[in-house]
């Protein structure tokens, strides 16, 4: 299993979902696990990938390194996100490696790169499609770097992703639309985000948050920076003036903190132990994503606990969810606060989106579902190069 990130502590929805896919495994198959990264790694996650791996090796990079490494897009065709994470003593750790595997994992386009010409069984975790994602984000996102980021990346990313869904035995998709327009049948399988089962029964509960409205994610992830600077600028100061505003989310940007300093209705919380507390006691949580096209994690942890969610089109496309009924989707800034403000007054009159959006995850987007579509993938793809 190749992951650029460590998957311990499970900060983030990749991370999360590298955390959850290597306890799975473990329950069934040895695992060993590679990650390059500029992560240091502390005696806890040690502790944890000892107790869910055979063997794991981290080699740590520095900034220099990954910089350095990036710069030979100057004299290949290959991905920024494929040069960065691409190291010559990687590349023969796992070349050695590979010859005792069965099965081998590459998790995001980064580290694909490691295993496409290596003759084993193989499957492409890719979540989502960063090209489709940048294309989709190109024409909104804020950052004047990360858009000249996408403009160079969307057209490279988008041959490399096709070349490595062509390469491998079966690729790992989230997103159905992407699966679409891919048109790759027979290489690509969707497979749910998995959620927490135990959101789907939590209820911690406190009063103080119970008219605030709350957006929920890593705050130095520039779609949701996008995001929040959207309703900070078109919704925030045509809402009830009773109504609080909590972004909710570790590493808050500088932008971000500043709200909480020049609004007296927000509030910018960090990392918080228990975000979810938070979550399950506010009267609606937004997802109003401008950018960032894949499926949100966030969103699905939400509905999970039973909140009334109000998201984007971008947001809601993914995860498949019916509006109006365990959703609402809205992108108009005039309909978002009067919706918003209308919860405020009428809450009873949305208490039904609690019990559907639970529903909805229970059925769709578990790790017992996920679980099984991806042993049952494993297995099928050993078997068909044993015959």
């Amino acid at each position: 299993m190749l992951t650029s990130r460590l998957p311990y502590p499970p900060f983030g929805g990749d991370k999360l979902k590298n955390f959850s896919l290597m306890k799975i495994l473990s329950k069934y198959y040895e695992v060993y696990l590679v990650t390059v990264t500029n992560e240091k790694v502390d005696e806890e996650t040690k502790c944890i990938l000892e107790k869910y791996t055979k063997s794991y090796k981290i080699f740590e990079k520095s900034k220099v390194n990954f910089i350095f490494s990036s710069s030979k897009i100057l004299i290949n065709k290959e991905p920024l996100q494929v040069n960065y994470y691409y190291f010559r003593d990687v590349q023969e750790y796992i070349d050695d490696l590979s010859k005792d595997m069965d099965c081998i994992i590459s998790t995001l386009i980064r580290t694909s790169k490691y295993i496409l010409n290596i003759d084993k069984p193989k499957i492409f975790d890719m979540a989502d499609s960063l090209a489709q994602n940048y294309k989709k984000s190109l024409p909104n996102v804020k950052s004047l770097f990360w858009k000249n980021i996408y403009k160079f990346e969307s057209d490279r990313l988008l041959e490399y992703e096709k070349l490595t869904i062509h390469k491998f035995d079966k690729t790992f998709l989230f997103n159905k639309e992407e699966i679409k327009q891919f048109n790759i049948p027979d290489k690509i399988k969707f497979i749910p985000h998995g959620v927490n089962e135990d959101l789907l029964s939590y209820e911690n509960y406190t009063k103080k948050f119970n008219n605030d409205v709350a957006f929920f994610g890593k705050m130095d992830y520039q779609p949701n920076i996008d995001a929040v600077v959207w309703f900070v600028e078109n919704i925030l100061e045509k809402l009830d003036k009773k109504i609080n505003f909590i972004i909710v989310g570790g590493k808050p940007t500088q932008k971000i903190q500043e709200y909480e300093k020049n609004y007296t209705n927000v509030e910018v919380t960090g990392f918080v132990d228990d975000p979810y507390e938070i979550l399950k006691s506010c009267m609606v949580v937004v997802a109003p994503m401008q950018t960032g096209a894949g499926i949100q994690n966030k969103i699905l942890e939400t509905m999970a606990l039973g909140t009334v969610n109000i998201v984007s089109t971008l947001a809601a496309i993914p995860i498949g969810a019916e509006n109006k009924k365990d959703f609402i989707i809205l992108d108009k800034p005039l309909e978002i606060i009067n919706t918003i403000n209308d919860i405020s007054q009428n809450k009873n009159n949305y208490c039904f989106y609690k019990e559907n959006c639970r529903n909805f995850i229970k059925h769709n987007f578990t790790w017992s579902i996920y679980e099984k579509v991806y042993i049952d993938t494993i297995e099928e793809i050993m078997n068909d190069n044993k015959k």
